[in-house]
């Protein structure tokens, strides 16, 4: 018997695709697209609708080790389609159990070749370039640029003198194309603290039976960041009483076990919109009914949850006149009552969501509200090196210091100011910050001895919204350098500016999911977000306001800085 050797940071398994891969509309069923022939490395088809699925092949007879570890990570891939029976017949019989090919998911770079060595007769080596990887409940992590992973597969000779493998890693190796086709980006929601909003946590599953793997999730909790911004109003204890979520003309049917009618009325609205909103956000699915012992759970949704919350389509400005104005979509407009803004040097305006003063930093030293033509200028919070200013739900105006002590300050017009408890930021000099829309996290670019990245934290908030402090966070952006800006695009997405490739850009970046580089345009120093990727404006240094047109950006006004949405 063979020993395993070390398999690296990560773990397994490589994809050599056997055949081709098909994605498939589902209308009325899928029809699978049979396939012969040998193995050929690097056999990938392009991504389409539906639910895709890769073909593998069975073993042949008098195939070398090299082959058998090169069809097994074909067949692993395609096990999302037929629970991995095929991949298991390159296994030994002992081997067959133990493996667990859904503890983890191995994405590698399908830009750079997989490397596979034979140091020994009967000991397969393969060599990744890793890009992500997935857990076992889900949850994406980007891998740092450059990052490898060793596998190691040991087989032996079975008494028909056929190879098998009889040691090797858990989880299946995927090429980002694969992972694409194969794997959905899903959200599970939970509820604020404050009960006012459904929060996000993006994870990962195969598109076949996806309403099982979500429901399986939710019911598993939040993730570890996220935990401390969000509760579950689905009763600890409650499982799937079949390990099965159908979906029918639409309709995907929960049932659940018997500890969930331990939820009161409150909880069960709560409980209901989270499922409701989980399982409604797959494309197969238009609403959901949760069951016990075959009844349906009494309870009425509770629909005024936020999601995400409106941000208007007009970007605020400064323009070079020192006047408050709006892009109307064609051109620049005062607000109403703007005043000459020039005397206090002001910057970095904030709208509020509902009712409530434009804000800004004036000398980049005093949060105040911006004066009107009927309406002085209240001063709310003086510091050295204010961040510029963040408004979130309930009224509060996030900023603090720059150069940081662990602790940031939220702000309230006619309410004064309150230190939020920020330790991990102690001695980091913070660039930038915006809270999300529904208040639970918060994205932050710090820099530490002249490296810059972004850090997503959960908001620890009291029962009536008060921020308290920073939970754990999430770091999503590896790979982009010399972060400057941040702004949140929707609910799971925020665009970063910052330099990748050499060049400094804006990037998609999904909080648990890929980055997207968008287009370059030089000179770009702040970024703005409305609702979604094409309300998405910037400024350069000159003062050009561009806004997006097509793949690309096209300038639309002039004379204009800072710009800004509510947020």
């Amino acid at each position: 018997m063979r020993h395993a050797r070390g398999t690296g940071e990560y773990w397994p398994v490589r994809a050599v695709v056997a055949a081709a891969i098909t994605a498939l509309l589902v209308v009325s069923g899928c029809a699978r697209v049979p396939t012969s022939g040998p193995v050929e490395e690097g056999v990938e088809a392009g991504i389409d609708e539906g639910v895709g699925y890769v073909a593998g092949e069975a073993p042949n007879p008098g195939d070398p080790p090299a082959s058998i570890v090169r069809g097994f990570h074909s067949a692993a891939v395609a096990g999302s389609s037929d629970d991995y029976v095929q991949a298991r017949e390159y296994l030994t019989d002992a081997a067959k159990g133990p493996w667990a090919p859904a503890a983890q998911v191995l994405i590698y770079d399908g830009s750079a070749p997989l490397r596979f060595a034979e140091p020994e007769e009967g000991v397969i080596e393969v060599t990744a370039t890793v890009a992500a990887t997935v857990d076992a409940v889900g949850v994406y992590t980007p891998a740092s640029p450059g990052a490898t992973s060793t596998l190691t597969y040991e087989l032996e000779q079975d008494e028909d003198g056929e190879w098998r493998i009889d040691t090797l890693p858990d989880g299946i190796l995927i090429s980002e194309v694969n992972f694409s086709t194969l794997y959905r980006q899903s959200a599970l929601y939970f509820v604020s603290s404050d009960q006012t909003a459904l929060v996000p946590d993006v994870r990962w599953f195969p598109q076949r039976n996806a309403a099982t793997y979500v429901m399986r999730s939710l019911l598993a909790g939040a993730s570890e960041w996220l935990s401390p911004a969000v509760v579950s109003a689905i009763p600890a204890g409650t499982a799937l009483s079949i390990d099965s979520v159908t979906v029918s003309g639409g309709v995907a049917t929960v049932p659940l076990t018997p500890e969930v009618r331990s939820a009161g009325t409150d909880d069960r609205g709560l409980l209901l919109a989270q499922i409701s909103r989980t399982l409604t956000a797959l494309p197969q699915v238009q609403s959901a009914t949760v069951t016990v012992d075959g009844v349906a759970l009494d309870g009425q949704e509770r629909t005024d949850l936020v999601v995400n919350r409106p941000t208007g389509r007009a970007p605020l400005v400064l323009t070079d006149e020192d006047l408050l104005a709006t892009f109307n979509g064609s051109e620049l407009v005062p607000v109403s009552d703007a005043v000459d803004l020039g005397q206090l040097a002001l910057s970095d305006p904030a709208v509020p969501y509902d009712d409530g003063p434009t804000v800004a930093l004036a000398s980049g030293s005093v949060l105040l509200t911006v004066p009107s033509a009927g309406q002085g200028a209240d001063q709310l919070y003086t510091g050295r090196e204010l961040l510029a200013p963040s408004y979130g739900p309930g009224g509060w105006i996030w900023t603090g210091e720059q150069d940081n002590s662990g602790e940031l300050v939220v702000v309230q017009p006619g309410g004064g100011a309150l230190t939020v408890t920020a330790a991990t930021l102690e001695d980091q000099q913070v660039r930038a910050l915006r809270v999300s829309r529904d208040g639970a996290r918060l994205a932050v670019v710090v820099e530490d001895d002249g490296a810059s990245q972004l850090l997503v934290f959960s908001v620890v908030r009291s029962a009536d919204g008060v921020p308290e402090a920073l939970g754990a966070s999430l770091a999503p952006a590896r790979g982009i350098e010399e972060i400057t800006d941040v702004v949140w695009v929707d609910p799971v997405t925020v665009a970063v500016l910052g330099t990748s490739r050499e060049t400094e850009t804006v990037h998609l970046v999904t909080l648990g999911g890929p980055l997207t580089r968008l287009p370059s345009v030089a000179g770009t120093v702040r970024i703005a977000a409305g609702s979604g990727e094409r309300d998405l404006f910037l400024t350069t240094e000159d003062g050009v306001l561009y806004g997006r047109s097509g793949n690309g950006w096209a300038q639309v006004a002039s004379g204009a800085h800072d710009p800004t949405f509510a947020g």
